[in-house]
């Protein structure tokens, strides 16, 4: 390929050879085509030059996607929206996984890069010691006393006014405290869907979603998702077209583990398809503090009108992971929440809730997630350079917009498993990918979690980690 050709035309002419390809009879319907590499190599061209071709075919149908096994040629070779994607549900089968990489990752004496939990060089424990000591002085206030749901009356109406900030106008009373950000989910996909229903959910998404679908007893349906705009809003509207989904559960903002951000265009969508089809939205929102200003999208729930959207957000990656204290505003499904917060008495830490208070009043939490931002960009700059310099040729990466989370793609050729075997010799912990998928089949995707400040330790263990995975794809290659 002339080294001189625009990026514009250098995907249009893979596109158009592809074209000519199955128009010619040359690749019949389902026919596999050549991997990512392979047409990459045979046109001299990257990587991200051929997905850009693909991603125009798949758009216009002339291929379709497999999750994990590759690019086909559509079914009848040419435009067919019907067969455009995959509306199969399964049954989700990774809690097992998810505990055994909590336990692992628990063990590990060194650096833990598989744990989302904010490290504590990160918490301002000076703020939050000094609130709890203004609030022990305070002799009409009883800390010890049992708060009852929907929580303390004071930090509701804090955040109320939280919410105005990510284009939510509430009151207090709409706002329900909960024992984190998790218990706030569960609770929710409770009180809109019954056992056996099926919940749409961005792929790869958070684990936790899909331990609670999997706890409830429901079906999940796996929405493709784009590396920088996050759920494929066609995908998703056939789905609800062809009434295949009975709720949306989704994490937009900093989303984990893949780290995009859902354009404004896109949640304004969502929310109209999910109110013509009459279906609930579930929107986990717990990274929304970690976005820089000036950069943060309005919450999905800004845009509900029928109070058909649960809003689930908590203190504990940003403030205090230890305290488990989160919130949701549920629109319509209030009363059923609060109703089953009381017949399972989810009260929450009434000194945790009064601490927080204590800490947004006095301006501290705008304060902290100033600096916090500001420590988590020294890592992530630090992350875009070590992948280039440190990580295998053909390392897919698409630095996040804020937050903690890396979502790494590594080579086709790269063996996982051993990848782990060899971080685990060196005491490094990384959790296997498939508890990010439905079906709990790894791939090739590696999430690094890096809530903590810069260090030549951390620079150190990510260095170590590409050389295991640089080891990793040459022991593959060796045997191939």
């Amino acid at each position: 390929m002339d080294r001189f050709e625009t990026p514009d035309k250098r995907w249009r002419r893979v596109k158009d050879w592809i074209i000519r390809q199955i128009d010619s009879g040359e690749w019949p319907a389902r026919t596999k085509l050549p991997s990512i590499r392979t047409l990459a190599r045979l046109f001299d061209t990257s990587i991200t030059t051929v997905q850009r071709a693909l991603a125009d075919l798949e758009a216009n149908a002339y291929v379709l996607t497999e999750p994990r096994v590759g690019y086909f040629v559509s079914a009848t070779g040419r435009a067919n929206p019907a067969s455009r994607f995959d509306f199969s549900s399964v049954t989700v089968n990774v809690n097992h996984a998810v505990v055994a990489m909590l336990s692992q990752a628990a063990s590990r004496t060194t650096l833990s890069l598989s744990s989302a939990v904010l490290h504590g060089d990160l918490t301002p424990h000076v703020l939050l010691n000094k609130c709890m000591a203004a609030l022990a002085s305070k002799a009409d206030l009883t800390i010890a006393g049992l708060v009852t749901p929907p929580g303390h009356a004071a930090l509701r109406r804090r955040v109320a006014g939280l919410m105005l900030a990510r284009g939510v106008v509430c009151g207090p009373d709409e706002v329900l405290v909960t024992s984190g950000d998790t218990v706030a989910l569960e609770l929710a996909l409770e009180a809109v869907a019954q056992r056996g229903a099926t919940v749409a959910i961005e792929t790869p998404t958070y684990y936790g979603i899909l331990q609670t679908i999997e706890r409830l007893g429901m079906r999940a349906l796996p929405i493709s998702t784009h590396a920088e705009s996050g759920i494929d809003i066609d995908h998703l509207e056939e789905a609800l077209t062809q009434k295949k989904v009975d709720v949306i559960f989704l994490n937009p903002t900093l989303q984990n583990p893949r780290g995009f951000i859902m354009s404004e265009n896109d949640r304004a969508k969502l929310s109209q398809l999910a109110r013509e089809a009459d279906i609930p939205i579930i929107e986990d929102d717990i990274f929304f503090d970690l976005v820089p200003e000036g950069e943060r999208p309005k919450a999905i729930k800004s845009y509900d009108r029928t109070g058909q959207t649960i809003y689930c957000s908590s203190f504990s990656k940003t403030v205090a992971p230890g305290y488990r204290v989160g919130w949701c505003v549920a629109g319509k499904y209030r009363d059923a929440i609060l109703a089953q917060m009381f017949s399972r008495n989810l009260a929450v830490s009434s000194l945790a809730q009064c601490t927080l208070n204590e800490f947004i009043g006095r301006g501290y939490l705008e304060e902290h997630c100033a600096q916090l931002r500001k420590q988590l960009t020294a890592i992530n700059n630090m992350v875009q350079a070590l992948v280039h310099s440190a990580f295998p040729p053909g390392t897919t990466y698409v630095p996040p917009r804020g937050g903690f989370i890396h979502w790494l793609e590594l080579p086709e050729e790269t063996d996982m498993a051993r990848l782990q075997q060899l971080a685990q010799v060196r005491d490094y912990h990384i959790a296997d990918s498939g508890i990010f998928f439905a079906d709990g089949q790894a791939t090739k995707g590696l999430r690094l979690c890096l809530g903590r400040p810069l260090s030549p330790e951390l620079v150190a263990g990510l260095t170590v980690l590409g050389e295991c995975a640089m080891q990793a794809q040459q022991i593959r290659l060796a045997t191939a």
